[in-house]
């Protein structure tokens, strides 16, 4: 089975302009010159062997995140962008919380902006368990020299990984806040879609935030706990691609218009989709 082009888009930060797009080759997913183009366009490789779980709003999300977390035996590793108060807030916090109880290293990594909602509460139930909590890039009164220009206060992280393990990993556009819980079809909530993930790719997700992580503690993470080799868990060829407004960015935006399909598209591909956590 392939998933289209790309299953995964990251960004690591605010949105960056691209250049447009004039004319575009005439290739369907079928095509087998579609995944080496791909790869030339976003350096980075589509690889099988995985299996994917593409889960539909919080009454998917949650549970499927919770039942990893729960899970974890040596690693969990993080990143939020969006993270207020509310009942799947806590939860989440607990849980890191009982497995840093019981000897499990985590490592969650918060965006300085996006995350200013958070109750200290739930950033202490964590630490005081000895979950190891950072932000990235913590507003200051410089940050508003970013405005104009100035320093990198505006270049958030709007990453959201969660890789328990090194071995599940889930990435997609949902933020922690009553507003992601339910089924979407509430006025006033966020319908979003998440995916989860088994395979190889797990260390390319796992590679996102470790560059994140590097970024805000200047620690290094690495080591059999955090990426194994593990074995194929299904036939999904899947890739992580990530953007910044350093770069990316420009690579991303080709793989998706290659990805959507066209009028004049007949492939037979059973899905073929992205699922970005852009800004």
């Amino acid at each position: 089975m392939l998933i289209g082009a790309t299953l995964l888009g990251l960004a690591a930060a605010a949105c960056a302009r691209v250049p447009s797009h004039f004319a575009l080759p005439q290739l369907a997913v079928a095509d087998p010159a579609f995944i080496p183009t791909i790869e030339a366009y976003t350096v980075a490789p589509v690889g099988g062997g995985n299996s994917v779980d593409v889960l539909l709003n919080g009454d998917q999300i949650f549970p499927a995140q919770l039942a990893a977390i729960r899970s974890a035996r040596e690693t969990i590793t993080y990143a939020q962008y969006f993270y207020e108060e509310g009942p799947i807030g806590r939860e989440i916090a607990e849980a890191f919380a009982d497995r840093c109880r019981a000897g499990v290293r985590a490592h969650v990594l918060l965006d300085g902006f996006g995350t200013i909602q958070m109750p200290a509460e739930y950033r202490e139930t964590m630490t005081r368990a000895g979950c190891q909590v950072a932000t990235f890039r913590p507003l200051s009164p410089l940050s508003l020299l970013a405005a104009v220009g100035f320093g990198r206060a505006n270049k958030r992280n709007h990453r959201r990984i969660l890789v328990v393990d090194g071995r599940v990993g889930f990435t997609g556009g949902s933020g922690l806040s009553p507003k992601w819980m339910g089924d979407g079809r509430t006025k006033g909530h966020w319908r979003d879609t998440d995916v989860r993930v088994e395979g190889p790719v797990v260390a390319s997700l796992q590679g996102a935030f470790v560059e994140n992580w590097l970024d805000a503690t200047n620690n290094v993470l690495g080591g059999e706990s955090y990426f194994p080799r593990p074995p194929r868990s299904g036939s999904v060829s899947a890739q992580i691609v990530r953007s910044s407004p350093a770069g990316g960015s420009f690579s991303m935006y080709t793989m998706f218009l290659l990805a959507s399909p066209r009028p004049d598209d007949r492939s037979t591909s059973p899905i073929r989709t992205s699922f970005p956590t852009t800004a």
